[in-house]
């Protein structure tokens, strides 16, 4: 921690915390706004919202509805707007898993891409 304030206090810097799920780790990495300079910026991602109840400013994504959701997701998995008839069922239950996060779609969908069933099913 001391070594964090010691380099970064006087610097405007810009800090991603990605997927947060407990205030210790928020407290180890970005303990106080003194730790860094003017005009410097903290980014954190998180599921639980009551971890950002200091947060000068909070935005919660907009999510897809599930048939654009579905269409995304096909689009980075098969490169077509809607899945063949044999990746339907399993194309759904990825696409509700993901929760509609548009970047959790295409990741999932090129992870899958060009994938034989089997592979689908197993995973």
């Amino acid at each position: 921690m001391r070594h964090i304030r010691a380099r970064l206090s006087r610097k405007k810097v810009l800090v991603v915390l990605d997927d947060v799920d407990n205030s210790k780790q928020l407290q180890f990495l970005a303990g106080s706004h003194e730790w860094f300079g003017l005009g410097s910026r903290i980014l954190i991602t998180t599921r639980d919202k009551h971890l950002l109840c200091d947060a000068r400013e909070k935005y919660e994504p907009e999510l897809l509805s599930e048939t654009e959701a579905m269409e995304l997701f096909s689009r980075h998995a098969f490169k077509a707007n809607i899945p063949p008839k044999e990746y339907g069922e399993l194309s759904g239950v990825l696409v509700r898993h993901t929760g509609y996060l548009p970047l959790a779609l295409k990741v999932l969908g090129a992870r899958f891409c060009g994938r034989k069933l089997d592979f689908w099913q197993s995973t």
